[in-house]
């Protein structure tokens, strides 16, 4: 099994000033929208507020809005403006007394809070069944942790006005929860991967890959996903057994399994990359892998992993779970594969009988249409503003 060093890291794009941010909250003639996350990450606040903060700085709609964020360290600042805040996006965040109270101080000013929630992690029913789908040991130190940081995270959700969620199954667990209106904003790229992934696959096309290797990717993300992993494992080897000339790249974290174990001189596991070098990784690949278990939790999740391959034309395979069933049309911009077809999909794949290069075009173009601040900043307007989306 070979690694390779950590590749060089971009600056994060968020790192803005709290004077800059705080100068937003307090622009005049404008609709101010400020969001709240406990600790800005890669993951669901560049998704969840980055990107709907860049979208919401767009200049050509009718009504201007003034986006902003803060961090729950930054609580006392965002306190000393709420009188002035319109909007309150609370996304991903426990419950404390604090926050109760700002919520409180928001509505007497005449703010509308909103909670944004991008996974099932907000219904203790759910904590035996999530603890399971991430291969966590459910003992009792790990069920105080996610009862408690699920319960606070239900608790703050109740209390608002009104909730977004990233898709329509998501959201109807929040209005059956909490019953509260809720608006879907899906997950989108924002500007700089959009550019990123230009340079992406103007280098893809200058230069395919090498001889006539196939690579198959698993982009895992975080040390949670070994039992989806497993869905493919065996197929995997059978398939690379079979063909001499098929490489596997595992980026992030993941227990490659026993099934495998006989391959290591033709698996490349590299370290969990920032979001622009993993669209250079992702784009270097021939074939992007997303099993998941199909449950409660699992459909609850988002498409990301399939348009952050589209984008640098990389085509998907992908279980069918809710989201991809709506995202990918079987065969046209990316394949759906169910459990038992993993081994048959990708022998396919790997011998050429997949039309890889059409679903890749079609797939990049789905995505350009669908996944970017252009294209979703009406939704998280109407989210913010309290409209509906028609159409």
């Amino acid at each position: 099994m070979r690694g390779k060093p950590a590749p060089p890291q971009f600056p994060e794009p968020w790192a803005q000033s709290i004077e800059e941010r705080v100068r937003r909250a307090s622009a005049d003639g404008v609709h101010r929208v400020a969001y709240l996350y406990e600790v800005p990450d890669t993951s669901t606040f560049r998704y969840r507020i980055f990107n709907m903060v860049e979208a919401l700085d767009l200049e050509d709609h009718d009504q201007r809005i003034a986006a902003t964020w803060f961090t729950r360290a930054e609580l006392p600042i965002l306190e000393r403006l709420i009188g002035g805040i319109n909007t309150l996006v609370i996304c991903r965040t426990r419950y404390t007394a604090r926050i109760d109270s700002l919520i409180t101080r928001a509505r007497a000013a005449g703010c509308r809070v909103l909670f944004d929630i991008d996974d099932l992690i907000f219904d203790t029913r759910y904590v035996s069944l999530v603890l399971e789908t991430l291969d966590r040991n459910p003992g009792e130190a790990m069920l105080d942790e996610w009862f408690a940081s699920m319960s606070r995270m239900g608790a703050l959700l109740r209390l608002c006005d009104a909730a977004i969620s990233t898709n329509h199954f998501l959201t109807a667990r929040i209005e059956e929860f909490a019953q509260l209106p809720t608006w879907v904003v899906p997950n989108f790229l924002n500007h700089l991967q959009l550019e990123r992934a230009a340079e992406v696959r103007r280098t893809r096309h200058a230069a395919a890959e090498s001889g006539h290797t196939m690579s198959i990717g698993y982009f895992s993300g975080t040390p949670t996903h070994n039992r989806d992993f497993e869905l493919v494992s065996t197929a995997l080897a059978s398939v690379m057994t079979r063909h001499a000339d098929v490489r596997l790249r595992i980026v992030g974290f993941l227990d490659l399994g026993p099934a495998l174990r006989g391959l290591g001189d033709r698996i490349d596991v590299i370290p969990l990359a920032d979001f622009l070098m993993l669209e250079s990784l992702i784009g270097a690949t021939g074939l992007n892998i997303v099993p998941l278990q199909i449950n409660v939790f699992s459909n609850s999740k988002s498409e990301l992993k399939y348009f952050e391959a589209a984008i640098v034309e990389t085509p998907t395979l992908a279980t069918p779970t809710d989201a991809f069933r709506l995202a990918i049309q079987d065969g046209v911009n990316g394949y759906l594969v169910d459990a038992y077809d993993w081994e048959d999909r990708l022998e396919q794949a790997v011998s050429g009988e997949l039309d890889l290069a059409g679903v890749a075009e079609r797939g990049l173009e789905h995505t350009l249409r669908w996944y970017t601040p252009a294209a979703q900043v009406c939704a998280i307007r109407d989210a913010v503003l309290g409209t509906r989306v028609h159409g």
